[in-house]
């Protein structure tokens, strides 16, 4: 009975034993449980203490806020986020690329991290790298407004790729944008005119026209087809353009200017339609004597043949000819104005300017 009582009396006392222990642990959970919401809410508050100080222009602070927030809860992929871009910011790069490298190894499809990296090469001078950071942004993951963040992405690597005159490239990045952007009128007009950077005329045309139909009589998107008629070398159609779009915005210089150049090419281009034998004949001497203005600047350096031609184009400039033997002159005088065109821009320093009437129709007739 006794044996009994004490068998009964120890298992009763590990029983408390055991329920004490529970008691504790759980305490202990709990208690630790607290703490660690304590140090997230405590890491949340420095976090946002340090994004509110970026937007207020105060990035040292922000970033000594940031990286408490860090110190507490080091594996927050947003805290590492922000504080990259408030290094980048601050012009601590070496700093951004490091935290920006350990995010990237952490998940490689970051779609920011690998953005703030393409900043980073960008500030650096290494384009090509950059470039394709920019796209592993374009097509990484984003925890919110995906698609918006991409399409900005996207029209950065435009902006850096219209920069650097990559057409190509460019051209590549703008043709899937062109049905994802915005349909707001300067987001189409920057359109277009991006697509004339790319030498991509035809389709710059084609969305200035779009502008056009929508918004009848807009001066920039008749300036901007003026551009694309005149780099397809329609320049009556141009002229027609720039005309249009100064009735509206004549303050517009640029779109002065290339009227100028269109009105002086008109009147200079010998193969335009309608033009009489005589008009043709008359401007292929006006070509011959602007070619071999252009010519005489090169005698010092001597490049070969050109005395020659020089003194032939001398000779045929004085030569009187006969209206029957005007249209035979005519196509002597442009091979002739041709030659000399060549020696000009092959041979002789400093190049001619490639955008004046004269550069321009030369380059029409070697079509």
């Amino acid at each position: 009975m006794a044996k009994r009582f004490a068998g009964r009396s120890f298992l009763g006392t590990l029983a408390l034993v055991f329920l004490a222990i529970l008691v504790i642990f759980s305490a202990d959970m709990f208690l630790a449980g607290m703490e660690r919401k304590e140090t997230r809410i405590e890491a949340a508050h420095l976090f946002a203490q340090g994004r509110d100080l970026m937007q207020r222009g105060k990035k040292a602070e922000a970033m000594e806020r940031l990286q408490d927030a860090l110190a507490i809860d080091r594996g927050n992929h947003d805290y590492l986020r922000a504080l990259a871009q408030a290094q980048f910011e601050a012009g601590k790069t070496a700093d951004a690329e490091s935290t920006v490298t350990e995010l990237l190894q952490r998940d490689s499809t970051d779609g920011l991290a690998a953005l703030i990296m393409g900043r980073i090469l960008v500030k650096e001078g290494q384009f090509p790298e950059a470039i394709s950071y920019f796209r592993r942004a374009i097509y990484g993951h984003w925890n919110q407004d995906a698609a918006a963040n991409r399409l900005g992405v996207r029209f950065e690597l435009i902006d850096l790729l219209a920069q650097r005159n990559s057409k190509e490239e460019l051209l590549a990045e703008l043709l899937p944008v062109q049905d994802q952007a915005p349909r707001d009128l300067p987001t189409r007009i920057r359109l277009g005119r991006l697509f004339l950077l790319a030498g991509s005329p035809a389709r710059a045309a084609d969305v200035f026209r779009g502008i056009l139909h929508d918004v009848p009589a807009n001066a920039d998107a008749y300036a901007g087809l003026g551009e694309a008629e005149f780099a397809r070398g329609n320049y009556r159609a141009a002229q027609r353009d720039f005309q249009t779009a100064l009735q509206s915005a004549p303050e517009n210089q640029a779109a002065r200017q290339r009227l100028d150049v269109c009105n002086q090419l008109l009147i200079l281009d010998p193969t335009m339609r309608g033009l009489s034998p005589l008009e043709r004949f008359q401007r292929s001497l006006k070509l011959l004597d602007l070619t071999l203005d252009q010519a005489r600047p090169c005698i010092g350096q001597n490049p070969p043949q050109l005395q020659e031609l020089l003194d032939q184009a001398g000779e045929t400039l004085a030569a009187r000819v006969s209206a029957a033997h005007q249209s035979e002159a005519f196509e002597s005088n442009l091979d002739l104005a041709e030659r000399l065109w060549q020696v000009r821009r092959q041979e002789c320093t400093p190049p001619p300017a490639t955008d004046s009437p004269l550069a321009l129709v030369m380059a029409r007739l070697a079509q």
